[in-house]
């Protein structure tokens, strides 16, 4: 019997129209990406620049990104936006085994970006689901407790365990 092939775009095809929304959508992006918590690039639409080097720069920022907002009691990770003087690079964290990230210029209205990239990166999330999770998942791993990290967390009940306590003034 034949193998029955699928009709249509293929799931990297879909995400990769997806980025094209952003870009049409939001002016000032100058193009994005969507790859594995790990930093392996999936699909992208970045004309003028290296995607496999942002990718793993998005993954190193979704690593820190991720370990700062547990660290700091503020849940989990979902965008990190670094400007630098000629533009910007939003990590958006796209359900829990992929990122995408945006490059924009220093003319970008970051206030739109979010608006209009949010329902996207949820798009591309669920694409990312339908594929099979493209890689581990991005929550951070929960540390293992043991006596020493006990007793510092049940001296801290005023903050995470991981953060050390302020000094009293004297």
């Amino acid at each position: 019997m034949p193998a029955v092939r699928r009709s249509g775009p293929s799931v990297e095809d879909q995400v990769r129209a997806q980025l094209q929304l952003i870009r049409t959508q939001v002016p000032g992006v100058r193009g994005s990406l969507a790859a594995t918590s790990d930093g392996l690039v999936f699909a992208h639409d970045v004309p003028d620049l290296e995607p496999t080097q942002i990718a793993a720069i998005s993954a190193a920022t979704l690593a820190l990104a991720s370990r700062a907002t547990l660290a700091t009691g503020c849940g989990s990770f979902r965008e990190a936006v670094a400007r630098g003087t000629d533009g910007y690079l939003a990590v958006y964290a796209a359900g829990d085994s992929a990122i995408v990230a945006v490059m924009g210029t220093a003319r970008l209205n970051v206030g739109m970006l979010q608006y209009r990239a949010r329902e996207i990166i949820d798009r591309i999330a669920a694409f990312a689901t339908l594929n099979g999770a493209w890689a581990a998942p991005t929550k951070a791993p929960t540390p293992a407790r043991t006596p020493a990290t006990s007793s510092r967390s049940a001296r801290s009940a005023n903050g995470p365990a991981s953060l050390p306590r302020r000094r009293p003034d004297r």
